[in-house]
């Protein structure tokens, strides 16, 4: 999994772009990276999926620990690019109607 970070400190938002697999093996990875992010003063942070071709039990847990983390600290997050794959497990997980799709902010 590779992970792009963007930022825009001038108008409070963070967005990280992620791609490849986000399973077992990169989950840990994503949340370390998620939850330091989540400790800037921020206002809304986004995760781009359009690049994800693969998500699996441990990459729903970090999304959900994500959400969590900044529902706590009053940042809004939002998701956008999720498609075939991951959208299907986070379907079926029931994860889609809690996350907040909309364009990218870049």
């Amino acid at each position: 999994m590779e992970m792009i970070d963007m930022n825009n400190p001038n108008y409070g938002w963070y967005a990280l772009e992620i791609s490849g697999d986000l399973d077992l093996y990169s989950a840990p990875e994503l949340l370390s990276k998620t939850l330091q992010i989540l400790q800037q003063p921020l206002n809304r942070f986004h995760i781009d999926f359009s690049r994800v071709s693969y998500l699996d039990s441990s990459g729903v847990g970090t999304i959900i620990k994500t959400l969590q983390a900044a529902k706590a600290k009053g940042i809004t997050m939002t998701f956008s690019g999720i498609q075939g794959t991951p959208r299907k497990v986070l379907s079926m997980a029931n994860i889609l109607p809690i996350l907040t799709e909309t364009n990218p902010p870049y």
